[in-house]
């Protein structure tokens, strides 16, 4: 919540401006209330636990109130402690654009660490293979990529920046778009043989299944979206496989057919490892977006992980629900 912290305990206030807190404590302070964790504000100060407790300790006994609630090991920020954090927030920021200034090179020496989040198979397999691009591009960011989204979906202050599957629906956040994740139906030529790609979703039911077992399903997704019941699925025979990794893994050591997001099986369709055993193509309802706070949007390096970041991403061009013919 912007704006000027309301004059409360007015006396307190004009002693505090005679005795501010010093920037580490600040620092410490946004740090907490970005991650709402002790331990990862530790981490990214490069300092102990026990020395971030004690200068938030001091901060709250300072201002004569709490700006965080503690409960059951959590923390959660009180309505002054929202408003102290964001005045926080713009203060430190203006401070070290300033600094950036008036430095001899036009920045300060050194690096910005970015802590990144999102899910295991999108960071192996779509953003670390880019990531060498961006090094090459902002020397000075220095990305500490996170797989924790579970946590980071429930609080994005967790980290700098995140990459999350939704409806860009995230309160409080910034949410762009970055792709959809469009599934296609492979298998090794090995388990399809010598017949080409099936024209329909029958095609390919008389072949050995895989099954993607996870909330958001992607053979789930598929086979109701070519009309299939609950009921109907369940009696399609096939291992169970909960991550994508793991499921990529056993379709290309010819276990069956699955369906998989194509950015994850382009790679390995062009070398020959995998073929389409289908020519229908769909998209599951959602996308991938970046997401990060609103009140950061301009800092150093979030400004610059998101600028290059949406270079890569694609046309905001839906398809429709059910599977359509793969384009060429």
């Amino acid at each position: 919540m912007q704006g000027t912290i309301p004059k409360w305990n007015t006396p307190q206030i004009g002693a505090m401006r005679r005795n501010l807190p010093k920037i580490t404590t600040l620092q410490c302070f946004d740090a907490v209330a970005q991650h709402l964790s002790m331990t990862y504000a530790a981490q990214s100060l490069h300092m102990t636990q026990s020395a971030i407790s004690k200068q938030i300790k001091a901060l709250e006994q300072q201002l004569g109130r709490n700006l965080f609630y503690r409960q059951d090991g959590r923390l959660s920020l009180t309505p002054v402690g929202e408003q102290y954090a964001s005045e926080v927030k713009v203060l430190l920021s203006r401070l070290a654009d300033i600094t950036d200034m008036v430095s001899v090179d036009g920045h300060v020496s050194g690096s910005f660490d970015l802590k990144v989040v999102t899910e295991p198979t999108i960071a192996m397999h779509w953003l670390v293979p880019r990531l060498r691009e961006f090094g090459a591009s902002y020397p000075d960011v220095k990305v500490h990529l996170h797989t924790d989204f579970l946590s980071v979906e429930r609080n994005v202050r967790k980290c700098d920046a995140a990459i999350l599957f939704g409806h860009g629906n995230w309160p409080g956040c910034e949410a762009e778009f970055l792709r959809y994740d469009n599934l296609v139906a492979v298998a090794t030529r090995k388990v399809l043989g010598r017949r080409p790609a099936a024209k329909d979703l029958d095609g390919i039911i008389g072949l050995p299944f895989l099954h993607h077992n996870h909330p958001i399903s992607s053979t789930g997704s598929w086979l109701k979206a070519a009309g299939k019941t609950d009921k109907q699925i369940s009696q399609i025979e096939g291992g169970q496989f909960e991550h994508f990794s793991l499921l990529l893994e056993a379709v290309k050591h010819g276990l069956g057919v699955s369906v998989l997001p194509k950015y994850l099986v382009e790679k390995d369709i062009v070398e020959g490892n995998l073929a389409l055993a289908c020519e229908l193509e769909h998209q599951i309802d959602g996308a991938y977006y970046l997401v990060y706070n609103s009140d950061r949007r301009d800092e150093y390096a979030i400004s610059n992980f998101r600028k290059w970041l949406l270079t890569h991403k694609e046309p905001k061009i839906r398809f429709n629900q059910r599977p359509v013919e793969l384009s060429s």
